[in-house]
């Protein structure tokens, strides 16, 4: 398995979840692209684990391949590192936009 491609495919998906927060706190709805972004990530995260458990696609073989790993194998491996990755940061945008409704009403 080429881990410099997967390295890059979870930075990838990172920075756009990162982005995606952006826009939404540029919007003023920080709050709910963070349960957005938390629910997909929980989503995926659920998915990945049943198609493990359940053998779909050679997916319970990731962590062996070495040269015969296929695209199936690499989605399995980025659906498995991407998701806690993602959680922690929605956990973080939901924090920020609490401290951000706190500051409103002690302000306004």
């Amino acid at each position: 398995m080429n881990a410099g491609l997967v390295q890059a495919l979870v930075a990838g998906v990172f920075a756009l979840s990162c982005a995606v927060l952006v826009v939404a706190w540029r919007r003023r709805r920080l709050a709910h692209g963070a349960a957005i972004l938390f629910a997909v990530a929980l989503v995926v995260w659920v998915v990945d684990f049943v198609a493990i458990l359940a053998g779909v696609g050679d997916a319970d073989s990731f962590v062996a391949c070495t040269e015969e790993c296929t695209g199936a194998h690499y989605s399995v491996v980025v659906g498995f590192l991407a998701p806690p990755l993602l959680i922690a940061l929605a956990s973080a945008a939901g924090i920020v936009a609490l401290g951000q409704r706190r500051r409103a009403r002690r302000v306004g």
